[in-house]
């Protein structure tokens, strides 16, 4: 790996052997073009299904274009070896926003060459003489130095997501089997007791509930997959839970007994397949945060981006909700930071009682929580903080030597835009919960 002194050596190298000319050429170029450039960049990409999915989200083509010809005019007109740090660590941020978010260095590549050749073919547009050939050689050189330090960051930023993604499945593949065991089979009990409530007391119009958008179908989308091994039993019960939703729609237009009877069998050989699987797996505890027994931190990049590629795929909808304990401090300050950690272990109970088991909570630091829930619109997801912050609210937390007390929360809710980095929605949700806080806390309050 270069060192930071020697990319910044080349830097200025590359700085310092250009001519006036062929610096006034490529600012007058990146002045009057850099927008054209940006456009025709994500024009050609857009027509690439590989990087087509990038771009999903409303507006979000708009700020990339920005970006980019943000980032052309950065590379084309700085020419003071002063800029060259601010360079080298922009390229790096790119670097680590496409480790983070999924872009491979091929399509990196593939953009930077589709950007070199729009490059040349605007100098080409003018007489071409000596210093526009001067020109056009350093623009690829500038690039091809950039893309040469954002690979670097990326290969550095992708090896530490992997290994992130590889202690998420140790975590998840060493949960407290038992509790997960009778977790998912109360919530195929729920199902079949709703579905025979349906079927006996509703009448011919009224829907019947499909097994995949029960508490037990979220689980297995969005948790199961990263407990078990995604084939042999794990792919029985996913074909299963298809074959149950189809034989529901069936039913609903002709009305046989027999296919809820069928539905019914395939609901109980799903029981017996997690069974099997739970029985395949380890009993230890590990991953957790030590105080709240939530999900650490440490796993937030690598679920998020998991969902984010789900979402992107399903085109279903998800939240992160980012929740503070108010005048958390005044509690550690009056009642001592024994009574601070009940309060933690309280509210984190509190948090877990209130979602369901598709959902993530995580301890995200301090006296901040942050969950995930999946599957929510906005407006969903904002009746779920307000069920949780008047949950918190109403309960009181047993102080020894003191009376009992009461805290509140403010939460701020962002449902995912479809923009590829995770990093933006928890920004989003992070402003929220400063509106949440500056409207005089206890509520929540919505990311735009």
């Amino acid at each position: 790996m270069m060192t930071e002194s020697l990319i910044e050596s080349r830097w200025a190298g590359l700085m310092q052997g250009a001519s006036p000319a062929a610096k006034r050429l490529l600012i007058t170029i990146s002045r009057n073009h850099a927008p054209e450039f940006a456009a025709k960049f994500y024009e050609e990409m857009l027509q690439d299904s590989d990087a087509n999915s990038f771009f999903a989200g409303e507006g979000t083509i708009e700020r990339l274009r920005e970006s980019m010809r943000r980032w052309i005019d950065e590379i084309l007109t700085s020419w003071e070896p002063t800029a060259i740090p601010g360079l080298i660590a922009a390229q790096r941020q790119v670097g680590v926003v496409h480790a983070r978010i999924g872009v491979s260095i091929e399509l990196t590549m593939r953009g930077a060459r589709l950007l070199k050749q729009t490059i040349i073919d605007s100098l080409l547009r003018y007489p071409v003489d000596n210093a526009h050939l001067e020109a056009a050689k350093i623009a690829i050189e500038l690039i091809d130095m950039a893309l040469e330090v954002m690979a670097q960051q990326y290969s550095a930023s992708h090896e530490a997501e992997a290994r992130k993604e590889e202690t998420y499945r140790h975590y998840a593949a060493t949960l407290n089997m038992s509790v997960e065991r009778e977790r998912q089979r109360a919530a195929l009990f729920s199902w079949e007791a709703e579905l025979l409530r349906a079927v006996v007391v509703g009448g011919p119009e009224q829907p019947l509930p499909p097994l995949s958008n029960s508490a037990f179908g979220l689980w297995l989308r969005h948790k199961a997959g990263s407990i078990f091994p995604e084939d042999g039993e794990f792919s029985e019960v996913v074909n299963a839970v298809e074959r149950i939703d189809g034989y529901l729609v069936v039913f609903q237009r002709a009305d046989s007994r027999r296919l809820i009877g069928l539905a019914l069998n395939e609901a109980k050989r799903i029981q017996s397949l997690i069974e099997s699987m739970f029985e395949h797996l380890v009993t230890l505890e590990c991953g957790r945060d030590a105080l709240t027994r939530l999900l650490s931190r440490r796993y937030q990049s690598t679920i998020l981006s998991r969902e984010i590629e789900m979402s992107r795929h399903s085109g279903k909808p998800f939240a992160a909700l980012l929740l503070d304990i108010d005048h958390f401090k005044s509690v550690n300050d009056t009642y001592g930071h024994d009574a601070g950690d009940r309060v933690l272990r309280h509210v984190a109970d509190v948090l877990a009682a209130n979602v369901r088991s598709g959902d993530f909570v995580f301890r995200h630091g301090g006296e901040e929580f942050m969950i995930l829930c999946v599957e929510v619109t906005a407006r969903e997801a904002m009746s779920v903080a307000d069920k949780i912050r008047a949950a918190i609210q109403a309960e009181r937390i047993e102080i020894p030597d003191a009376a009992p007390l009461s805290v509140t929360v403010s939460i701020g809710v962002a449902e995912y835009d479809g923009h590829p980095d995770y990093q933006r929605l928890l920004a989003r949700a992070d402003q929220a919960l400063y509106e949440a806080k500056n409207n005089g806390r206890n509520n929540c309050s919505l990311a735009a």
